[in-house]
């Protein structure tokens, strides 16, 4: 007679080999014939948050630990879980039941370091990453991981006493990770520049947490590397996401960031109202901030910018494809700038136009896909994929160009300045720095109608793609965003592809005046000054 366990056993193979839907059913018919077994209503409670559903997991993770109060992988990823659902002190109670089990749990360590270090509780974040390290291999070297925390907790500490440090000139601390080519990078290059223009002294500290995708020495500002003296400030304002903020003991807890769809997530929210202020780029993320219930004299709107560009300044990129066309023969060159990931809706944007173009049309698409290289096969199967879904061959559509790699700010300008339209079908954003930077450029503008491009961009300006609300997907799982009309789409760009001078349209006078990056730093000093971290 096969045992519970022998059942249990395979359904646990299954799991780890990528067969969920089966594991999940094996899991059930165990708790139908016992309701009261542990390690199913865990591994089930596993399964059930990978698809989304986090609490309905978390709630059968608590049931397996009100059964086996110790259960360690239960209490592992109920803490795990909590997180997600924005519950941090539950979460942090959870991993010390976990390091109590095993006091060599790395994830339990690194975890209540992490959340020691948002809070500010600098003491205690030292002795975890203290143990994690003398847990480690060998002489008890700290790992790149632990290294980089504990620079950022004396920096931290470093910071706090300066603040007390009457000799020293008044300013502000910046932190950011500012090296590589992330939209949020590339806001601290120039909020960063356009404070000390206006003679705010900074001191510029980067989050390091990995070099991977840095770009060359050569390719930052050398300004950004001269700001590193110690100043008295009031404030920290931090440029990233909520989660990866660390709070200074003594100073004000200011998080400049964005989101993309109508909500924040729970662990978002979480860590935002930890924080004194959020300043967001945009009234769609304050929105998405009220909803989560963040107060709301304590969420403000402070756009990021556009550079102007004199016209024949930015040198066009040349780009040729592998069978000799020139980009710069077409008379539409069409870009678009994402990141290989769901959200870009990059599988939306190809439907329409393998299914929208033809081949003898002057027409061109430009993809810069990535940050760095290695989506080159990502993109092959997703044009692949989208022409069988369509009917249609690459042959018979327009071409479609591909650049991958890390680009300098400079050659992104490149990119914009080949072009004569920027077309995005996102599901939604939080600036769209290459759609905004375009329309400065000139270019003819094809945007969703929803989230960011309400800030900066109307009808008037530019061709509006009516965009509703659907439910996301993968790391969106159960939020809402927008999902543009393919069909709307596909008749925009035919009639910009028949007609290009005819369906022009210029966003440029109204960027430039009212979202150049010095109107921006202006805007972020005065409401800094008025949050009296100035």
């Amino acid at each position: 007679m096969t045992s519970i366990q022998d059942i249990l056993q395979k359904a646990v193979g299954l799991h780890h080999g990528a067969e969920a839907g089966r594991a999940a059913a094996i899991y059930r018919s165990i708790l139908a014939l016992e309701p009261a077994q542990p390690d199913a209503l865990h591994l089930l409670g596993l399964l059930i948050r990978r698809d989304g559903r986090t609490a309905d997991g978390a709630l059968l993770m608590e049931r397996a630990l009100l059964l086996e109060p110790m259960h360690s992988g239960a209490l592992l990823n109920r803490a795990l879980t909590l997180q997600q659902l924005g519950k941090p002190d539950e979460a942090a109670a959870h991993f010390r039941r976990s390091l109590e089990l095993d006091p060599a749990s790395d994830i339990s360590l690194s975890r209540l370091a992490n959340e020691a270090l948002a809070c500010g509780r600098l003491a205690e974040a030292g002795r975890l990453l203290r143990r994690s390290a003398a847990l480690g291999v060998g002489s008890g070297t700290p790992d790149d991981r632990q290294r980089r925390a504990l620079e950022r907790r004396a920096t931290a500490r470093d910071l706090r006493e300066d603040a007390e440090d009457r000799t020293l000139p008044p300013g502000l601390v910046v932190r950011g990770v500012f090296r590589d080519s992330s939209g949020y990078a590339f806001a601290v290059r120039r909020f960063v520049r356009g404070l000390v223009e206006a003679g705010i002294r900074v001191r510029l500290v980067d989050l390091n947490y990995a070099d991977a995708d840095n770009l060359p020495d050569d390719q930052i500002d050398p300004l950004l590397r001269t700001l590193d003296r110690p100043v008295r400030a009031k404030a920290v304002l931090t440029i990233t996401t909520p989660p990866a903020v660390e709070a200074v003991p003594g100073l004000k807890t200011i998080n400049y960031t964005m989101f993309e769809a109508l909500d924040i997530p729970p662990l978002w929210a979480a860590q935002s109202r930890r924080h004194d202020h959020v300043v967001v780029a945009t009234g769609s993320s304050r929105e998405a901030w009220l909803r989560a219930g963040h107060p709301p004299d304590r969420v403000h709107v402070s756009p990021a910018g556009v550079d102007a560009v004199e016209a024949g300044s930015i040198p066009p990129s040349a780009i040729v494809d592998s069978a000799g066309r020139r980009l710069s023969d077409y008379r539409v060159r069409v870009l678009n700038v994402s990141d290989f990931n769901d959200r870009k809706n990059l599988d939306g944007l190809l439907r329409v136009w393998l299914g929208t173009t033809r081949a003898e049309d002057s027409a061109a698409l430009l993809l810069k896909v990535g940050k760095g290289s290695g989506v080159s096969d990502g993109m092959r199967d997703l044009l692949t994929r989208v022409s069988a879904q369509i009917g249609r061959t690459l042959a018979q559509a327009a071409p479609v160009f591909l650049v991958e790699g890390k680009l300098s700010d400079a050659d992104m300008m490149g990119l914009h300045a080949a072009s004569t339209h920027y077309w995005s079908m996102s599901h939604g954003e939080g600036w769209d720095l290459p759609m905004a930077q375009a329309g400065a450029m000139g270019l003819t503008l094809l945007a969703p109608d929803h989230s960011a491009y309400h800030a900066y961009l109307d009808d008037r300006v530019a061709h509006m793609i009516p965009s509703p609300v659907t439910p996301g997907i993968t790391a969106y799982a159960g939020q809402d965003w927008w999902s543009p009309d393919e069909g709307e789409a596909a008749r925009l760009l035919r009639a910009v592809i028949d007609d290009p001078d005819g369906t022009r349209r210029s966003a440029q006078a109204h960027l430039l005046e009212h979202f150049s990056w010095q109107a921006a730093t202006r805007r972020l000093i005065d409401l800094l000054r008025e949050l009296d971290a100035l």
